[in-house]
């Protein structure tokens, strides 16, 4: 990506969704759930090195969970990188980072750090973001597409699960590819398919048209999800805010379910 591009920043709970983000293609999710329950569809912008992007994801499925419906969430991951000239090594650490891209003290930093653990220990995440080890993400994000492209949601978000907790819980690199392979092999992929993606360019057009969608549409903060193509959440919103928009978004599914079942 050209570093011309604005570089994103982390949004925070209190910033309002523009008005204008109203659609979003929605095309490559295709599938038919019959009677016994129906499915909301979640498409959301993220990246694995975004505390607010893990947190609004753990959020966002409790959120669903106090529902209690029978219905299943699908989740679906978009790229976004944070900084997508990161260099694919660790070249100093997180608080000192923090520091110096926002102006502040390390004490400053690493209180402010320390606040944001707060919030994914709230969550139910065991949260280290401290001892952090940034790197590039696009790897990650590759072999992310690669799951959605070529096997399951399922396996997509099981993976996308077992990033966000390798760098955040376990403070590994995920520009390292012997751990890519690992836990993709964990997920569910083959290790031939993971090696064939990191071996190559590929899926790296696939993330790239990701971050372009979103800068086209007026977004340059993560996380933000959009729900069932008509409701906004952005940031890392309460339970109880996120489970509002949720219940919304339901009521869309639900007009569009009959007795034999719910197409999209």
């Amino acid at each position: 990506m050209s570093q011309s591009i604005t570089q994103p920043r982390y949004i925070q709970p209190s910033q309002l969704v523009p008005q204008h983000l109203t659609r979003y293609n929605t095309r490559k999710i295709k599938h038919v759930i019959f009677s016994g329950g129906f499915t909301i569809n979640v498409i959301y912008w993220s990246d694995y090195a975004c505390p607010f992007c893990y947190i609004g994801a753990e959020i966002i499925k409790k959120a669903f969970a106090s529902l209690h419906t029978d219905g299943k969430l699908h989740l679906i991951m978009k790229s976004f990188e944070l900084d997508p000239t990161a260099p694919s090594y660790v070249v100093s650490s997180t608080p000192e980072r923090f520091a110096r891209k926002y102006g502040m003290t390390l004490a400053q930093a690493t209180a402010r750090i320390e606040a944001i653990s707060e919030m994914g220990r709230e969550a139910g995440i065991d949260f280290r973001y401290a001892s952090t080890q940034y790197a590039s993400t696009l790897d990650a994000h590759r072999i992310t597409k690669l799951a959605q492209n070529k096997y399951s949601n399922n396996t997509a978000e099981k993976l996308s699960a077992s990033l966000y907790g390798a760098y955040f819980t376990r403070n590994l690199e995920l520009s390292n590819h012997d751990m890519l392979i690992h836990e993709g092999i964990n997920a569910g992929l083959s290790e031939e398919d993971i090696r064939a993606v990191l071996e190559s360019n590929a899926y790296e057009a696939d993330v790239r048209n990701d971050e372009k969608e979103a800068y086209s549409k007026g977004i340059h903060s993560v996380p933000f999800f959009v729900i069932e193509g008509k409701y906004h959440i952005s940031g890392a919103q309460s339970l109880d805010a996120m489970a509002e928009t949720l219940r919304r978004g339901l009521d869309v599914r639900a007009m569009s379910c009959g007795a034999e079942g719910c197409l999209l």
